[in-house]
């Protein structure tokens, strides 16, 4: 096994990358990190505050109240537990007993400015069942809290009230069939302006990474199936794609209050994308046999787990739980380790996807671990650590496959002209053989007839009729000269691409002039030196064609010194010529000329030298192939 030095800096680049949006992540966009007071033992004080910032969140101090269902006016002589959310996933914490199912209730007061004013209070997600009050004032029922057997019914958003001095929250929360109970995220509390703009900033960042998601996976679906180039790779990707974008939307269905179903599909359709991202991987880096058959059948099974299990869980124990969530991170860390190793040390060469490939699985898996070790976290603004290495991933992947498939197609573009040129190359040589077979026809014609030419030319000289002798002789120099087709070189492939343009040219008008010298054998293929001069010949003359009659030209000059080819073609041009490095724009086409591209790759392919020279009158194509005898 070995490794290349440019994978591993791949691979270092996306755990940097990683590691400092993750810390910038915790750091400066952090719930429980974030600048402001914090309320303490149920009291959160922003009456000398008020103008700090725009909005708190409120994380710490929460007044909880475990198994107990209270209304507003109902807590004296109650001793609570004081909180920070987040800090327990259900109620086990709180109430001893191992369950993270029951109820309870929350409290906060928060000490405002005298005077009144509009303030709005993020709504996150209260498992499973709620009921909140905001001084004494209901603002939010879902589901029956009372209620064991009722509906489960969860949703975001956000209320705005009028308050003056102080504003009591109280929640009341029940909860028992889902993993989480409870208040679990911090709410957002502050002007009406900054909580709405903070809650569309999230759906927007929603929207934009599922939406982007969706269009990639429709757009390579359809490529892989209309093309059929690689199209294993490009369905995976697809797939890959729409596993994420479904797993990233949930907070749209949150904010519309999907139901329970839609927390399901969140987690089936990340172990999904993690499925689909393992098929991809296996084929990018070329794994198969019994290694690929056991990953893909793991991931099969823990997709099928994360539909199953927490059905069978609702009700069950912390510790069920619990065991359940730690084999999750297991597996998770366990693949994503197995996925940079083997994309390290990945023995496929050319693969132009394994440096993006460890870049983005290292992401995922720094965010991963980062995000499980962190003590307390939640995004404010910028989404879930996971979610943002899972999109950088599929962004690098994306551009890597794409460049691979226009690369693909300029590569069929290629082929396609160097197949046309060919193409006119054998018809030249068709053309040629038969020119030469007539031109032998006719001299042996030539030669049966010259008997009685010389018995004519002595009966006009006997009888001293020099004049009639005269024109008689210069019709049959006149008639040879149109039988023979003179050859231009000793180089039958040339011969054949010059004679072709020579008819081209005289159909056109364009003055052609030819100084070529080429012996009849050299290195370079018969068909290879007809590209050559095909596709110099083809661009000169379709570039003198743009210029005024009077200005057109084409010139060739070949011949050989010093056991290398030189060929230099010069022609009028209009002077519209665009170039970006060694990329030159067709004008017949969008994107980058063939026929020179096509002569640029047989020259390096020979280790010659490819010289352009756009002149103000002339356009100068010159090519030199070293020992070409």
């Amino acid at each position: 096994m070995c490794y290349n030095r440019k994978r591993v800096i791949w691979l270092l680049c996306g755990a940097l990358i990683a590691l400092a949006t993750c810390f910038f992540q915790y750091r400066y966009d952090n719930k429980y990190n974030f600048p402001g007071p914090r309320a303490r033992e149920g009291v959160l004080d922003l009456s000398q505050h008020a103008g700090d910032q725009p909005f708190s969140i409120l994380a710490y101090g929460w007044e909880l109240y475990p198994q107990l269902l209270l209304a507003p006016g109902e807590f004296d002589g109650l001793e609570p537990l004081f909180v920070y959310l987040g800090q327990y996933g259900g109620f086990e914490g709180a109430n001893g007993s191992g369950s993270p199912h029951g109820c309870a209730t929350y409290r906060l007061t928060i000490l405002l400015p005298d005077q009144s004013k509009e303030y709005a209070l993020e709504l996150p997600e209260i498992y499973t069942s709620s009921r909140v009050w905001i001084n004494g004032a209901p603002v939010q029922s879902l589901g029956d809290v009372s209620d064991v057997r009722g509906k489960p019914s969860t949703r975001t958003g956000m209320v705005t009230f009028q308050a003056a001095g102080q504003a009591e929250i109280v929640v009341q929360a029940a909860d028992y069939s889902h993993y989480y109970s409870g208040m679990v995220y911090p709410p957002a509390f502050g002007s009406v302006l900054a909580v709405s703009d903070l809650l569309t900033s999230r759906l927007l960042r929603t929207c934009i990474v599922t939406v982007a998601a969706l269009t990639i996976g429709i757009l390579y679906l359809t490529i892989g199936v209309k093309t059929g180039e690689e199209r294993q790779r490009m369905t995976l990707f697809a797939l890959s794609c729409l596993a994420f974008s479904l797993y990233a939307v949930y907070p749209l269905f949150h904010q519309f209050g999907a139901g329970i179903w839609s927390y399901r599909l969140e987690d089936v359709s990340f172990y999904l994308f993690l499925l689909m991202l393992t098929a991809l991987h296996c084929s990018l880096c070329g794994i198969d046999g019994r290694p690929r058959r056991i990953v893909r059948g793991v991931g099969s099974g823990v997709a099928l787990l994360a539909l199953v299990v927490p059905v069978l869980l609702a009700g069950r124990g912390l510790s069920a739980m619990m065991a359940y969530s730690r084999f999750l991170d297991c597996y998770k860390l366990l693949l994503f380790g197995w996925l940079i190793v083997t994309a390290l040390f990945n023995r496929q060469k050319g693969g132009d996807t394994d440096g993006p490939l460890l870049a983005g699985l290292c992401a995922i898996a720094v965010s991963m671990m980062f995000q499980t070790v962190v003590p307390v976290f939640e995004p404010v603004r910028t989404g879930w650590m996971t979610e943002n290495a899972g999109f950088l991933l599929i962004l690098l992947l994306a551009g890597v496959l794409w460049f691979g498939t226009v690369k693909a197609f300029a590569d069929r573009a290629a082929l396609t002209e160097n197949t046309r040129l060919m193409k006119k190359q054998f018809s030249l040589q068709e053309e040629n053989y038969r020119i030469v077979s007539e031109n032998f026809a006719e001299i042996r014609r030539m030669r049966h007839d010259l008997r009685h030419h010389l018995n004519a030319v002595m009966e006009l000289a006997r009888q001293h009729q020099y004049e009639e002798l005269e024109h008689y002789i210069s019709g049959c120099e006149v008639s040879a000269n149109q039988a023979v087709q003179p050859a231009l070189c000793e180089n039958h492939a040339v011969n054949a691409v010059l004679n072709y343009y020579i008819q081209q040219c005289g159909q056109k008008g364009i003055p052609l002039e030819l100084k070529v010298a080429l012996p009849p054998e050299l290195k370079l293929e018969d068909w290879n030196l007809g590209l050559l001069f095909g596709n110099l010949l083809e661009n000169a003359v379709e570039a003198s064609e743009k210029v005024p009659k009077d200005q057109q030209s084409v010139k060739v000059y070949s011949r050989i010194a010093g056991g290398n080819l030189l060929l230099t073609v010069k022609n009028a041009w209009d002077g519209q010529f665009m170039a970006s490095g060694e990329k030159i724009a067709s004008t017949k086409h969008e994107g980058t000329g063939i026929g020179i591209s096509s002569v640029r790759a047989l020259v390096d392919k020979c280790g010659g030298q490819f010289f352009l020279t756009p002149g103000e009158q002339e356009f100068v194509v010159s090519v030199v192939l070293w020992q070409q005898l």
